[in-house]
């Protein structure tokens, strides 16, 4: 369907007073439920369908559109699934690719993911796993803590319980800045402050780190989340000094700096649900990506260990 008669038609059912949002296209067909005329009765529609506000798509073999007034498209792989409303869509199955113009939300599994801007991709396999290819992406739990901002170029993925638990594995160099330890995640460049067990003894260490996120605002400047810490695993030896001058931090704790901190009080949790799609709700994080036909990215688990205070 052309600009010019998308235009012509949302102008014609603006007039006609109708709650239409957009229209859903695929090369196929697709399944729609949910939304002005249909009554909550789902329908098998070729070619393509007008939207209203909570309507619910699915597509089968073929993959679909959905082009909404304001400017949003999402376009939905094939055999995926997602409701969608003006102002936000919530994927339920599969793979979603969102363009948007302006502020929008796109919800998966309990995450929220908002965006000022930009081209995001979600995906949900047995974790959520989501791609910034433009704009950044603020990744916070149904409570509203943050999680993560992605920015343009990175990707990451979460568990399926991260959105009611807050829980999130971060992977970069332990260090130790202003009193506090901290780690910059070697995806994303975020710094996250932690507090937990086995900091002191990591500190200059490449490391894995699990955590919970906190309600409490991070003590260090440039750290944008606090992470309450329970399992912390080395990667690798040293080959932190780069990351620690750049940051104006230190790869080994002061003496007297205590081996384990007190942790913060952590975000509420509720119990986890399973995603819609059948999902496997206990799945743990990992990474994909693919940037104009790029490579893919991972976070992995390794064993603790000492360093090596030499490694740049």
């Amino acid at each position: 369907m052309s600009k010019l008669c998308l235009a012509i038609f949302f102008t014609a059912m603006a007039f006609a007073g109708s709650p239409a949002i957009g229209v859903a296209t695929a090369s196929g067909h697709f399944s729609l439920t949910g939304g002005g005329p249909s009554n909550g009765q789902p329908s098998e529609v070729w070619g393509n369908s007008t939207l209203f506000d909570g309507a619910t798509v699915q597509t089968d073999k073929a993959s679909g559109e959905l082009a909404l007034r304001n400017g949003v498209k999402v376009q939905l792989g094939a055999s995926s699934k997602a409701q969608v409303w003006e102002n936000r869509v919530l994927l339920q199955k599969g793979v979603g690719q969102l363009l948007a113009p302006a502020s929008y939300e796109i919800d998966a599994a309990g995450l929220k993911i908002k965006t000022d801007g930009a081209r995001l991709r979600v995906a949900l396999t047995d974790r959520v796993e989501i791609a910034s290819f433009s704009g950044a992406a603020r990744v916070t739990t149904q409570a509203g803590f943050l999680l993560a901002s992605i920015p343009a170029g990175r990707s990451m993925s979460f568990s399926m319980q991260a959105g009611q638990t807050g829980v999130m594995t971060r992977t970069g160099c332990l260090l130790y800045k202003d009193g506090h330890f901290i780690l910059q995640d070697e995806n994303t460049q975020e710094v996250a402050e932690l507090s937990g067990v086995n900091l002191a003894q990591n500190t200059g260490n490449r490391v894995e780190v699990t955590g919970s996120a906190s309600s409490v605002k991070p003590a260090v400047s440039i750290a944008t989340v606090l992470l309450n810490v329970t399992t912390v695993t080395q990667k690798s030896q040293g080959g932190c000094l780069s990351v620690a001058s750049a940051l104006d931090a230190r790869t080994e704790a002061p003496a007297g700096a205590p081996a384990a901190t007190a942790p913060t009080a952590p975000a509420p949790t509720t119990p986890a649900s399973s995603s819609g799609g059948g999902m496997s709700s206990g799945a743990k994080t990992a990474i994909i990506v693919g940037v104009a036909g790029g490579a893919a990215a991972g976070i992995g688990i390794a064993l603790a260990g000492h360093k090596s205070s030499t490694s740049p």
